[in-house]
C-alpha cells in the first residue's frame, strides 16, 4: 500500500516526528511504502477560492493556479492510497501550514486512488483534541469518504516510549485485507446468521478490526479522561455518534467495537468486556455492572470447526441493571426494567420486569 504522511509540524526533531516514524518503520517492515512529506519546511499558501480548478470544460480541471510546492504533492496525493495527518495541536486545531496544505486538496477534489486516514496528534495538554479530531473527521473521513485507521494522541504526561511503540505496531499491522471488506460488509458478515469460517475474508477483517480496537482501548484505558474524552474515544471505538449523557468508567475492553449500539443514559462500569462482533445493542437507560461479559462469538463443538466463529447478538433492553460479574452470551435479550443479579451466567433470554439470578439464569420474581 502506498502511504502518504504529512508532517505539521515545525519541529524536524520534536515529538510528532518521532511519532511519525515509528510509524514508518513498522510500516515499512509489513512492506508498505512510505513517503513523508514535511509540510513546515515547504512553501504552500492557503486557497484563493478563485474556482480556476473547478471551471469544467476549461483543461485544467483539477489544477490548482498557485505555483508554489503543493504542485509537488499533488501528484503523490493523486498515487497515494492512504494519507496520514501528523500535527501538533495548536489553539486546539491542527497546525497553520498543515492547514492550508489541506486546504489546497479542493483542487483535486477527490484524490484519485485514497481509501484511507489516520490522524496523529501531540500536545502539551490532555484536553485539547478535540478541534482538530472534528476537523479531520469533517475533512477527510466525511467529505473524501475514507476509512478511518486510526486516532493516536499523546500528551506531556503520557508515557512516550509506549506511543511509540503502539505507533509502530500499527504501522506493522496494516493490512489490503479490509479493502476487499468494508465496514459495512463486515458487519453484515457477523449479523447474517452464518458461521464466520476460518481463513475467510470476513476472519482476517476482524483480526484486522481487532487492532484497531487494542489501539483505541490502550489509548482508553491508559491514564485519566475527562468525561466528554471517554465519550469521544467511545465515539471513534465504535465508529457511532455517542450521546453526552454516555458515562463509562474504564478499564474496557472489547476486540472490536464497530458492532457496539448504545442508547442515551447509559452507564458501563469498570472492567467489562464486550465481544461484539455478533451485535450489542444497549437500550436507554441500561446499567452494566463492573465486570461484566457481553460475548456474542462461539466456536464450533466439533474439532473440524473449533476455529469458525458462530455469531449471535445480545440485547440489552431499556433500564436494565445487570449487577458485578454477570457474564451474557449470544442470543439473548434481556427484557427492559430486567435486573440480573451479581455473578449470573445468562444462557437463555430474560423476560422484561423480572429479577434473574443463577448459574445459568433463571426467572426469581417479577418486579
Amino acid at each position: 500500500m502506498k502511504i502518504l504522511v504529512w508532517n505539521g509540524s515545525p519541529r524536524p526533531k520534536g515529538r510528532t516526528a518521532s511519532m511519525v516514524e515509528a510509524f514508518r518503520k513498522g510500516a515499512e517492515e509489513s512492506g508498505h511504502s512510505v513517503h513523508i512529506v514535511n509540510v513546515c519546511q515547504k512553501k504552500i499558501a492557503g486557497c484563493l477560492a478563485c474556482e480556476y480548478c473547478h471551471q469544467t470544460e476549461s483543461g485544467h480541471e483539477r489544477q490548482c493556479i498557485q505555483q508554489d510546492d503543493m504542485q509537488s504533492v499533488y501528484h503523490l496525493l493523486d498515487e497515494a492510497e492512504m494519507l496520514v495527518i501528523a500535527s501538533p495541536v495548536y489553539y486546539h486545531s491542527l497546525s497553520g501550514q498543515l492547514q492550508c496544505a489541506i486546504n489546497r486538496i479542493y483542487a483535486l477534489d477527490r484524490p484519485k486512488k485514497l481509501k484511507k486516514a489516520a490522524l496523529i496528534l501531540s500536545s502539551g495538554s490532555e484536553q485539547v483534541y478535540e478541534g482538530a479530531i472534528y476537523a479531520y473527521r469533517q475533512s477527510f473521513l466525511d467529505y473524501l469518504h475514507l476509512q478511518d485507521m486510526g486516532i493516536f494522541t499523546v500528551s506531556e504526561h503520557d508515557p512516550f516510549p509506549q506511543k511509540l511503540a503502539m505507533l509502530h505496531q500499527f504501522g506493522r499491522h496494516l493490512t489490503d485485507d479490509p479493502a476487499a471488506m468494508e465496514l459495512t460488509d463486515f458487519l453484515s458478515a457477523f449479523t447474517s446468521g452464518e458461521a464466520i469460517r476460518h481463513g475467510s475474508t470476513a476472519m482476517k477483517a476482524a483480526g484486522w478490526y481487532a487492532q484497531q480496537a487494542l489501539a483505541i482501548t490502550a489509548e482508553l484505558n491508559n491514564g485519566y479522561h475527562a468525561p466528554r474524552e471517554i465519550q469521544d474515544l467511545f465515539s471513534r471505538l465504535t465508529e457511532r455518534p455517542v450521546d453526552r449523557t454516555f458515562c463509562l468508567f474504564p478499564p474496557f475492553y472489547t476486540d472490536c467495537g464497530k458492532n457496539i449500539t448504545l442508547g442515551k443514559h447509559v452507564f458501563i462500569n469498570s472492567g467489562c468486556q464486550f465481544q461484539d462482533q455478533g451485535g450489542i445493542t444497549i437500550d436507554d437507560g441500561a446499567l452494566i455492572g463492573p465486570n461484566t461479559v457481553l460475548a456474542t462469538l462461539n466456536h464450533g463443538l466439533a474439532p473440524s470447526r473449533r476455529h469458525d466463529l458462530f455469531p449471535a447478538p445480545i440485547h440489552i433492553g431499556k433500564n436494565v441493571w445487570l449487577g458485578a460479574n454477570v457474564t451474557v452470551l449470544g442470543g439473548v435479550t434481556i427484557g427492559d426494567n430486567a435486573v440480573v443479579a451479581a455473578g449470573a451466567v445468562v444462557t437463555n433470554d430474560i423476560p422484561p420486569n423480572t429479577l434473574a439470578a443463577g448459574v445459568p439464569a433463571r426467572v426469581i420474581r417479577t418486579l
